[in-house]
């Protein structure tokens, strides 16, 4: 008879003739482990130890959820001195907005208007998003408020992404010395740059950049954007968008009429 030590595995060999007929107990000769022998079932069994049951673990006071942070984003640009009426004229038109805009779809649809037509809403201003250095910001910021833009200031890189992710802008200036520590202009530039087709063509993009032209059309198709402007002529910036806005809806128009869109 072969015993294996379960053990050690070391095989012992045993004389049938001398072993008991019953169930009996050898001592391994390498591990001096005691060997159960099963005569009938010619199997060693290892010894049964019996062992307590490790004490349940002490539930854990689960961590506290962080709160939800909001992304970064560019905030609303307030006028000096007016930011009640500025503030007030929004607050008493934003709950408006949404019926107004499905009334004029509507009438739209009905006939009311032709889509030849149409122009945008007076109530939907546009949205502009100044993503400049601070030596521009205020500036441009302040007359497209004055002549009725929207305007949102983004002070750095996260603030200009986080208000493009947000809503859609129908014109961003971008200043060639925006954030540059955090490579502002390559970020809100790959930003544009990833709209699709009929996303890119409702932004008007422009550049401020040294060295070119105020409404130079080669400039601004070299950089590809729309509309290339000199900051020495910054203060100008809301009539050279009013000529160059409307330049881009002719050239739009027949695309914007067959899809019943709205100018920029």
């Amino acid at each position: 008879m072969v015993i294996t030590c379960p053990k050690c595995d070391a095989r012992l060999q045993v004389d049938e003739a001398k072993t008991p007929a019953k169930a009996f107990t050898v001592v391994c000769p390498k591990c001096k482990n005691s060997v159960s022998v099963n005569r009938e079932a010619k199997t060693a069994v290892a010894p049964t130890v019996h062992t307590e049951a490790p004490p349940a673990p002490a539930p854990s006071e689960s961590e506290p959820v962080p709160p939800f942070e909001k992304p970064a984003t560019a905030q609303r640009f307030n006028r000096r001195g007016d930011e009640g009426v500025f503030n007030s004229k929004h607050e008493t038109t934003s709950d408006m907005t949404d019926f107004a805009r499905v009334l004029a779809e509507a009438l739209n649809r009905s006939g009311g208007h032709s889509a030849s037509s149409r122009i945008r809403p007076a109530w939907d201003r546009r949205k502009a998003l100044v993503c400049a250095s601070a030596a521009y910001r205020d500036v441009i910021a302040a007359s497209l408020a004055k002549h009725e833009y929207e305007v949102f200031v983004a002070e750095n890189m996260a603030q200009g992404l986080g208000r493009m992710r947000e809503e859609p802008m129908d014109v961003i200036v971008l200043d060639a010395n925006f954030d540059p520590l955090e490579q502002g202009v390559a970020f809100i530039t790959k930003e544009v740059q990833l709209l699709r087709p009929a996303e890119r063509r409702r932004l008007f993009l422009v550049y401020l950049t040294a060295g070119v032209r105020t409404m130079d059309v080669h400039a601004a198709f070299l950089q590809n954007v729309n509309l290339v402007v000199n900051p020495s002529d910054v203060e100008q910036l809301p009539e050279a968008l009013e000529v160059s806005i409307r330049h881009y809806n002719d050239l739009y128009e027949p695309l914007n009429h067959a899809l019943h869109l709205a100018p920029i």
